[in-house]
């Protein structure tokens, strides 16, 4: 009989983590907060690394919501998968900072996903509904030294799978 070494796991738990919570809110203060007060490149290099931190763990939780619904025999995080969004995240993130298509596809697709926000706060505020619009974006690639910070969600992530391994059994 196998038997796992921790308590259940729930997709997309990592997203709980102390770290991943300070990730997010020092990437929202320092875009709504920081940046308009104390314009500088510590200030601008300080949301990449926020972000490089949890945007992995976030597609993984994506990821495994919408695979966990159909998972039989329970749920367990895989180590391929955390693999796969820290990779995909450091090659976009690497993409938008240094081609200018792939920055365009990012000013536009952000843009596009703030879109019902922002047009559900004018309607709230009794304005015009703005159109769509790309969000402010500047290639530099000395962002690149942020890519580090994606061993923090590499680390929290694998700790998690390790941690979910069945028990191996005595031979």
């Amino acid at each position: 009989m196998r038997t796992s070494r921790a308590t259940a796991c729930v997709p997309g738990d990592t997203l709980l983590h102390p770290l991943v919570f300070c990730a997010v809110l020092v990437l929202v203060l320092n875009d709504h907060v920081f940046k308009a007060r104390w314009p500088s490149w510590w200030t601008g290099k300080l949301s990449d690394v926020a972000g490089l931190a949890m945007f992995p763990l976030l597609l993984q939780g994506l990821w495994e919501q919408a695979r966990g619904r159909s998972a039989r025999g329970g749920f367990r995080p895989s180590l391929a998968v955390l693999t796969a969004c820290v990779v995909l995240t450091g090659c976009v993130f690497t993409a938008i900072k240094v081609w200018e298509p792939a920055a365009e596809v990012w000013r536009w697709g952000l843009g596009g996903m703030q879109w019902p926000v922002r047009a559900a706060w004018a309607v709230l505020s009794s304005r015009a509904v703005p159109a769509v619009a790309p969000v402010a974006h500047t290639m530099d690639v000395t962002d690149l030294l942020a890519l580090p910070a994606l061993g923090v969600s590499y680390a929290l992530g694998r700790k998690r799978c390790a941690s979910h391994e069945p028990a191996r059994q005595p031979a």
